[in-house]
Parts: C-alpha cells; sequence; structure tokens
C-alpha cells in the first residue's frame, strides 16, 4: 500500500468503528465485556449498569436462587411484520442517538419492529425497574377474579394482619392501589444516598449492611392519612405482594407465573427476585427481568383486554379498572402523566387516554389498546423520553398501513 494512502485507509477504520460505537458506549460498556457486581441486590451505576439492566448479572449472582420462572414448552411469540419506516419517522433515529438497549414496536397485534444495542439480544433479561409495579397490579387483578379480595375498599390490615401495626395497614386495597397508602414518602434520586438506594438496602442487603425484616421495619416508617397524598411509593408495592402472599399462600412470583406467566407462553425465563430476609415475599415494586419478546406478550395481553392465545387471563373488567379508577398526580411527581390508577401511570385526563409503567432510567412500556400500539424501550438513561414520547405519539396513532 502506498505510504500516501496508508494515513487516509486508517483513518477510515476508525471512522467506520466510531460509527459502530453506540452511544455512551464508553461510559456504559457492551456486552459481553462489561463489568457486574453485587450490592442490593446487583450494583447498577456506571460501569455496572448495562449489565444489571441486561440481565447478565441477574443470571450469574442468582443462577441457584428460587426467583425464576420457566420459559413454556411450547413459546407463543407475537407475530412479526416488520415494517419499512420513513425518513421523517424512524425508530432508528432513537436508538442512534440514544444509550437504548432495547426496543420494541406492537401494532395490530404484531412487533412491526424490533432492535437491540449494546451486545445485548432477544435472550437479555431486561431489568423492569418500577414496570414491576404495573405487573403487581395485574397479577392482583387475578386475586380480584378469584374472589380472594372482596372488597378494594378493605383496610390492608384486615388481609394482612402482620401490617396491623404499620401506617400501610390503615390503608385500604384501593388507595395502595393507587399509591396513597398512608406513608409520608418522598421519592428522590441522587446517587447511592437516593430514597431508591435506601430502600433496596432494607430490601436486600444483609442484617449487619442493614437489612431489616420488612414487617418490623413497616412499623416504624412514618405515616399521613391515607387516600389524601399521591407518592410513588415502592412500599405500597411491595405490601400488595405481601397481600397476595397472604391471601393465595405463594409469594407474588410463585402466583403470578402460575395464573400470567405459564399462560402467555413466554420463549425466555424470567425472575423476580425477593427481599433477603423474605424468600415467601417478592419485591412487587422492582427487580423484575424478562426478555424483550416475553414483555411484548404481557403488553398485547393488556392491549387486547386481558386475553392472549385465544383465552382470558384476567377479566377485562380489572383491566378497565386499572386504568379508569384514577387519582391525580401533581407536577411535581409526573410532569408527563395527568392521573393514576392501579400501579399504572395514566397520560391525561382524557377518557380512554393511554396508559403506561415506568421504570428508573428510561424503562418504558407504554400502551393504548385504542389504537391497538404499544411501545415498549429498555435503556440505560433518561436521555431518551423527549424523542421516545414524540415518536410514541405518531407512532400510536397511525394505521399500520401509513407507518
Amino acid at each position: 500500500m502506498p505510504y500516501a494512502v496508508k494515513p487516509l485507509f486508517l483513518a477510515l477504520i476508525a471512522y467506520c468503528g466510531a460509527i459502530q460505537a453506540e452511544v455512551k458506549e464508553a461510559l456504559y460498556g457492551r456486552a459481553p465485556d462489561s463489568a457486574f457486581a453485587s450490592g442490593w441486590p446487583v450494583r447498577v451505576n456506571p460501569p455496572h449498569r448495562l449489565a444489571a439492566f441486561d440481565g447478565r448479572a441477574v443470571k450469574a449472582l442468582f443462577q441457584n436462587k428460587p426467583v425464576w420462572m420457566k420459559a413454556s414448552q411450547t413459546p407463543s411469540p407475537l407475530p412479526r411484520q416488520d415494517i419499512k419506516f420513513g425518513f421523517l419517522h424512524d425508530p432508528q433515529d432513537l436508538l442512534k442517538r440514544h444509550a437504548i438497549m432495547a426496543i420494541a414496536l406492537i401494532k395490530d397485534g404484531k412487533i412491526v419492529f424490533e432492535k437491540y444495542q449494546y451486545g445485548t439480544s432477544a435472550a437479555s433479561l431486561f431489568d423492569s425497574q418500577s414496570i414491576a409495579k404495573h405487573i403487581t397490579g395485574l397479577t392482583l387483578g387475578v386475586a380480584v377474579d378469584a374472589g380472594k379480595i372482596s372488597s378494594l375498599d378493605a383496610p390492608m390490615a384486615s388481609l394482612v394482619p402482620k401490617l396491623a401495626r404499620s401506617p400501610l395497614g390503615v390503608a385500604t386495597v384501593r388507595q395502595t392501589l393507587q399509591m396513597q397508602c398512608g406513608h409520608a414518602f418522598k421519592w428522590e434520586d441522587d446517587g447511592i444516598e437516593s430514597s431508591a438506594a435506601l430502600y433496596a438496602q432494607v430490601r436486600y442487603a444483609a442484617a449487619d449492611k442493614g437489612g431489616r425484616n420488612l414487617y418490623t421495619y413497616y412499623e416504624g416508617i412514618k405515616g399521613n392519612t391515607p387516600g389524601q397524598v399521591f407518592a410513588y411509593d415502592p412500599h405500597c408495592s411491595d405490601s400488595l405482594s405481601m397481600l397476595v402472599t397472604q391471601i393465595s399462600g405463594q409469594p407474588l412470583r410463585q402466583y403470578f407465573e402460575d395464573n400470567i406467566w405459564k399462560k402467555i407462553q413466554p420463549a425466555h425465563p424470567a425472575a423476580w427476585l425477593s427481599p433477603s430476609r423474605h424468600p415467601e415475599l417478592t419485591t412487587g415494586a422492582s427487580s423484575f427481568y424478562a426478555s424483550l419478546g416475553d414483555y411484548a406478550l404481557l403488553a398485547q395481553m393488556v392491549l387486547d383486554g386481558g386475553k392472549l392465545h385465544g383465552q382470558s387471563i384476567i377479566s377485562s373488567n380489572w383491566i378497565r379498572r386499572m386504568t379508569e379508577d384514577t387519582v391525580a398526580v401533581g407536577k411535581s411527581e409526573n410532569e408527563n402523566f395527568k392521573r393514576y390508577g392501579y400501579q399504572t401511570w395514566i397520560r391525561s385526563d382524557e377518557a380512554g387516554s393511554w396508559f403506561a409503567g415506568l421504570g428508573n432510567h428510561g424503562q418504558r412500556f407504554y400502551m393504548d389498546p385504542k389504537n391497538r400500539s404499544a411501545m415498549l424501550i429498555f435503556a440505560l438513561d433518561f436521555d431518551h423520553i423527549k424523542d421516545s414520547d414524540r415518536f410514541w405519539e405518531w407512532f400510536r396513532k397511525t394505521p399500520a398501513d401509513k407507518l
């Protein structure tokens, strides 16, 4: 190769390599080389975030723990119909500009777009973060459908006696579902000392590192009047997990597996972690891990009013109540969502508004039954939200033949 050409050739190689590198790859890494580490339950700050959020940490650290749900022997994934998007509205642009690990778009019962980045794949088990709250709400609906809870206006302590000495026991089931469970809680997220990190320590750390018996811990939390103050509070969701365990005799994970997970016929295993001191419970607020395709099955079930594969899994009445029996959300709690239903964010005050499960660091589970559309995003930070919301508003309203 002539000497004058060689520098240009090397520059071209470097340029092509730079094109292939993904946004913030220097910060987050790329599977399978990025690091993971244990810590309440796994460390999520860079450089450990990617391995925590794509499931590698859970697979390694919880391999032999009783947190797993099996894949179906006869998996039934959603059908695919890949669509070539136009220049003005191309989901590839979201992937090029933002730290998104995986995205799936669903229209009319089919996956029309599915892509992965950062070395993730269809077998990766993505961390739900707080999308798990929506799954907890769905699972509670199975118990209500089965007659295990006669009234949502029953006080929690009447159903979970161990909550009798906690402020959480005074709230009704409905108030707890709507995040008005009587706990004076303020969500803050400023790193390792955030409310999320401190509560994770209570749930997952060893006793000598701050891990607590949750029932005893709940007795000492600061209360307020249930049903009056909305707070996006993981304690509410975890008390719902206690409720499911009390009325079913099973951990939330197992009750979900028997009544929902098996019926959607997932292609991959999933995990749902338990607090360290309470293997009989499940963390109802977070710590659910599943593949993108299996999350898509859950989303489609919701879009179809609790039905999938020709069978009713959750009643359409419960799906409707989850999104119509709502309370107002102040701007200080969320600037983008006006109301909150049963462990579910509601976008606006309008009847039939689309709704969502939202997870920390940018996980998004957007659903619009009226337009038979869903958008699932598993990300590494919040930076994509404005662009993703803008794309979603176009996608959900646009018929499949106009995409």
